[in-house]
């Protein structure tokens, strides 16, 4: 698999590039054409001092993408555990065998060729009393993220979220037509956020 390194605030040295060479090497295959694999390294000045690094790997396919993050003051330790974990995603990845029906994507294929999405975060709905003045600033992203969005069910959506190890998916639902949202609730259980056109 060939794999992207990019850096942000951290020197690659060649003894590091080696190292990430050697580390990558042993990654497993993931049974599927990759379109692409980014392992990016960013640097960051940690609260309590000293430098932290950002291990983000990222392997995209026509059908997932499969992504970890992990952060040290060692820039080998957070490669380690980036790949390690990625390696684990992998393994659960072809366990599972978490493929969009082909007869779906097919009928579904230029519905979900438009789709793109532009996301920044998903905020939890605050409850914030009726008629009590709020004393704020607007807030503005500090990151855009833009992304194909595939084509599946929502027993897809909750595998594919918990592969990811994130607690929102952003998906296209088939039967509505729609793009949904699949959150992991507090009581441990799935919602699903649906949009409604007014």
């Amino acid at each position: 698999m060939d794999v992207q390194i990019k850096t942000r605030d951290i020197k690659m040295t060649d003894g590091l590039q080696e190292y990430i060479d050697n580390r990558l090497e042993r990654l497993g295959r993931v049974q599927e054409p990759v379109i692409d694999a980014v392992l990016e390294l960013r640097g960051e000045k940690h609260r309590s001092g000293g430098e932290m690094t950002i291990a983000q790997f990222t392997i995209r396919t026509k059908k997932t993408i499969l992504r970890t993050e992990e952060k040290d003051h060692d820039p080998h330790v957070a490669i380690d555990q980036s790949v390690d974990r990625m390696e684990r995603q992998i393994r659960r990845y072809r366990d599972k065998k978490i493929f969009v029906p082909r007869r779906r994507r097919r009928a579904h294929a230029e519905q979900a060729e438009q789709v793109d999405l532009a996301a920044d975060e998903v905020f939890d709905v605050l409850d914030e009393g009726e008629g009590e003045e709020q004393d704020w600033e607007p807030r503005t992203p500090v990151r855009h993220k833009r992304f194909s969005v595939l084509p599946m069910d929502e027993t897809e959506a909750i595998e594919q979220m918990e592969l990811l190890g994130h607690d929102f998916f952003v998906f296209f639902n088939p039967d509505d037509g729609q793009i949904n949202v699949l959150y992991l609730r507090h009581d441990g259980e799935y919602g699903v956020i649906q949009p409604e056109l007014k």
